[in-house]
């Protein structure tokens, strides 16, 4: 049986896209972060491994892509991708009468920046506490011990400990599955129907090659005017598509850059082979993170 490794706690929409894709024939290892997970398919305690990377609303999850850049010495390669088709609700506890008496909401940082609109229509005095993940901030709502610490000075003097909002006066934006079997109920969020987080699936090795196939890559190009112009050349000479282009800090230098690239094509054919071998002399640093087939 597989072992797939997925980020966040049960029914987070990681788990849920993870699922979708290997179904009942795996065994699922939840994993509290990003990292984590490229361990867990890097020391072979999981087959493969399921993270997101990029929502259609918010863009690039930015964790993920900085993990590319710390682990780009690994074996561990792109496999795969999938989309996921996002719904949000407000969970509440079942003695919330009115959601307008809330104090707090929490979630994910990707969750509470999708649904930010309907926040700031429907509940802007509610405080937005961020939490790790979907699931954890559904437990801020059962677990009634949630204490907020309030220092009475800003030099260290006493402590001065306060009990925070109740269960009924907090509620968390998750999956609906999240109510089941628990004293909960959910409401409708209308997100932006377009809404879907895009995952990637991790491995050891080289996965089949499809019928259509996506090669994602890592690059750091010379600090000169005109180089991500040249970098881009060979795919334009060569007519391959680029789907995706991302940046992030290389954490090397200040505002150095490092570039993630999405194209058309497998490394393997001819064209995409020349484009990439063009491409290595502008660059410091070029790794093909992996090629693989999407539908």
């Amino acid at each position: 049986m597989l072992t797939v490794a997925y980020l966040g706690p049960e029914h987070t929409n990681t788990h849920l896209a993870a699922q979708a894709k290997f179904g009942r024939r795996a065994n699922y290892v939840h994993a509290p972060t990003v990292d984590d997970v490229f361990h867990m398919v890097e020391r072979q305690q999981a087959d493969h491994g399921v993270v997101p990377v990029e929502n259609s609303l918010e863009g690039a999850v930015t964790h993920t892509l900085d993990r590319f850049i710390d682990f780009q010495h690994s074996p561990v390669q792109i496999q795969g991708e999938m989309e996921q088709q996002i719904q949000h609700h407000l969970i509440v506890h079942l003695r919330t009468k009115n959601v307008s008496r809330l104090k707090e909401v929490y979630s994910h940082p990707q969750a509470l920046a999708q649904c930010r609109h309907w926040l700031d229509k429907n509940l802007p005095h509610v405080h937005r506490r961020e939490t790790n993940s979907t699931a954890e901030a559904v437990n801020a709502i059962l677990n009634p011990l949630v204490m907020t610490s309030i220092s009475t000075s800003i030099f260290g003097g006493p402590t001065k400990t306060t009990t925070g909002p109740q269960p009924f006066e907090r509620a968390a934006i998750a999956r609906i599955e999240v109510v089941k079997k628990r004293k909960l109920r959910a409401i409708p969020i209308p997100d932006d129907r377009d809404n879907k987080t895009r995952f990637l699936i991790l491995g050891l090795g080289e996965p089949r090659r499809g019928h259509r196939n996506k090669t994602s890559i890592l690059l750091a190009l010379k600090d000169r005017p005109g180089a991500l112009y040249d970098a881009l050349m060979p795919f334009k000479r060569e007519k391959i598509n680029l789907t995706k282009i991302e940046s992030r800090p290389s954490k090397k230098k200040a505002w150095e850059y490092d570039f993630f690239i999405d194209l058309e094509g497998h490394e393997s054919e001819p064209r995409v082979t020349r484009a990439l071998q063009a491409l290595s002399r502008f660059t410091l640093l070029l790794r093909v993170l992996g090629s693989y087939p999407v539908r």
